[in-house]
């Protein structure tokens, strides 16, 4: 039995754009079914760092919890009742990190009701950080809603319900009272000083059922002082002594030691707001760290986000940063044009964005822009001026440089969302009842007011999702098949039994020709998606300042043909061509399923 059972919901596409982009694909079933070679193309680490951090300080405090995480599963609705019905909990927290959670977390929501009426039932996560008034009207079946950090609040509604107090002063919720949804004020924030580390259950789980746990998230601050408007943490709620609080170094690097020691880690995401802090006291704490790591002489890499404006843009702290195992960061620059800067009320200038690309590229550390392309206020002019430093400060020679291509998401407690005057209903794949009266108020669908701007973003983005979905989920496939027939080849040609160079072996799965120079051009392919990238931007713009009639589809049909003529000259033919070409010469070693 457990006191506490914490579910995170499975993703579920809504329709629009979403700000997660690794949604699952297999689940760990299928997972488990792939040819190891395979399994490379597949991350398994999705914890639910919220969640996990809730069950360490309720765990720490004496509580027996049961997390499950659904990331890669699909329980079925009785398995879900089954559950509640034998742990038998007095509470149950199901958590919404983003809107790809919420379809799951109302199904969620009903299964744990149709087992237990009476149990006591939370909401909470990222998600209903800035939703939480509007979930706690839609759903009214759940008890309350929690917003912020939880790892107080749920502490405290146990305490709450164990000693039979009203639940309702715990601070942190919004709850119906008296025919009306009210709140009990912000939350009470965790001291990071002395908070228990977070649980472990979706690594434990992978690990028992033979999935490799290399992957790890954990933090070592929280928070970020700067104001940026298309950002929630400026308004991080319950917020006293600072907006950016730090993890003390030695016990960050204790847990890093625990992740390797008991589930192999070799990589750690750190889901800092702001790794990097403000000036001095940023530069301090996390070249602090890797001098940590450094001492303890931990085999590490990692991965963080910080700003341009923090102390580590800097040599030496760079390279203290590399050699601790920063291989790559996410940096928040954002545009290259001065005048959206300022809308963003980034704190930070253009020559900052510069000369942070500029030392990233001499010590060697893999930049991940944070870069938004599109704005509700951007104009043609901005839009030259990102390309140009787009080109000069080189940032789009990273792993996916098409991923430059894209437009603000105006959330609900952002500024950006604030100020949107203008603006759709976003797309309704069908949804209907609560989630879809939360999803279409959650965001923004804003219109921009320069046409010309809404048209190549119409173009931009129609192609480009055809060129990221191509580079992300069938070229790693079509190269594994493509190496993995060259080794069979090999193979046949060392034992002897090789065919006649063009033929196959009658009954042969062997290839009838030789696929090596396909893995050549789909290399220059994948490498030179930087050149295409320049030429994609500068088409669009030169067709706006045009601005022709239908300028929206006569740019697609052009951005087509620029890709068949960039694919053409790369492959010898088009992109959907050569992946049936390598599906045939590839034989039983194909690993893509070949689009029509």
């Amino acid at each position: 039995m457990s006191d506490v059972v914490l579910l995170t919901p499975r993703e579920i596409p809504t329709g629009a754009a979403s700000l997660n982009n690794q949604n699952v694909l297999i689940n760990d079933e299928e997972y488990l079914r792939l040819d190891p070679a395979m399994r490379l193309f597949y991350k398994r680490v999705r914890e639910n760092l919220g969640v996990a951090c809730i069950a360490g300080q309720l765990r720490g405090n004496g509580y027996q919890v049961t997390a499950l995480n659904l990331h890669g599963r699909n329980p079925s609705d009785e398995m879900i009742t089954d559950l509640i019905r034998r742990e038998r909990p007095s509470f149950v927290g199901i958590s919404i990190m983003y809107d790809l959670h919420i379809v799951d977390a109302v199904r969620l929501l009903r299964c744990v009701r149709a087992a237990d009426p009476a149990v006591f039932v939370a909401i909470g996560g990222a998600f209903c950080t800035y939703n939480a008034k509007l979930i706690a009207e839609r759903i009214p079946e759940a008890d309350c809603v929690a917003f912020g950090e939880g790892e107080l609040t749920v502490q405290r509604l146990m305490e709450a319900l164990a000693a039979g107090r009203d639940w309702r002063t715990v601070r942190g919720l919004y709850y119906w009272s008296d025919g009306k949804v009210r709140t009990s004020g912000p939350p009470e924030l965790p001291d990071l000083a002395t908070v228990p580390w977070p649980g472990r259950d979706l690594l434990a789980h992978h690990r028992a059922v033979g999935i490799p746990t290399p992957r790890a998230s954990t933090y070592t601050s929280r928070g970020c002082h700067a104001k940026c408007t298309f950002c929630y943490a400026p308004r991080q709620p319950g917020v006293v002594d600072g907006p950016w609080r730090v993890r003390p170094i030695e016990d960050a690097v204790d847990e890093i030691e625990f992740l390797q020691r008991d589930f192999g880690t070799r990589f750690l995401w750190f889901n800092d707001d702001n790794f990097g802090g403000a000036f001095q006291d940023g530069y301090h704490h996390a070249v602090g760290f890797a001098e940590e790591v450094l001492r303890r002489d931990l085999k590490i890499n990692f991965h963080c986000e910080f700003r341009v404006d923090t102390g580590l843009i800097d040599r030496e702290a760079l390279r203290t940063l590399r050699r601790a195992g920063m291989d790559l960061a996410l940096l928040g620059m954002e545009s290259g044009a001065p005048g959206v800067m300022k809308r963003f009320r980034k704190g930070t200038t253009v020559d900052y964005n510069f000369d942070a690309a500029r030392l990233f590229r001499q010590e060697r550390i893999e930049l991940e822009p944070g870069w938004i392309m599109i704005e509700p206020g951007t104009t043609l002019d901005e839009l030259w001026e990102n390309l140009k430093f787009i080109v000069a400060a080189q940032v789009h020679e990273s792993e996916n440089p098409f991923f430059l291509i894209n437009r603000a998401i105006a959330l609900r407690g952002t500024e950006i969302y604030d100020k949107a005057k203008a603006y759709d209903e976003p797309p309704n794949p069908g949804l209907e009842g609560p989630t879809w009266e939360i999803l279409r108020t959650a965001r923004r669908e804003y219109r921009l007011s320069d046409r010309r701007i809404e048209d190549l973003w119409t173009a931009w983005s129609a192609v480009s999702a055809d060129i990221n979905d191509r580079k992300e989920n069938e070229v790693p496939f079509l190269a594994q098949g493509i190496a993995d027939a060259v080794r069979h080849r090999r193979s046949g040609h060392a034992a002897g039994g090789a065919s006649p160079e063009g033929t196959a072996a009658a009954g042969s799965a062997q290839p009838a020709e030789d696929p090596r120079p396909m893995l050549r051009q789909l290399r220059r392919w994948d490498q030179d998606l930087t050149e295409l990238l320049i030429a994609f931007l500068n088409l669009g713009l030169l067709l706006a300042d045009e601005d022709p009639p239908d300028l929206a589809a006569r740019l697609e049909t052009e951005l087509r043909a620029l890709v068949d003529e960039y694919d053409r000259r790369h492959l010898g033919c088009t992109f959907p061509d050569f992946a049936l070409a390598a599906a045939r010469a590839c034989g039983d070693n194909a690993r893509v399923q070949v689009r029509s």
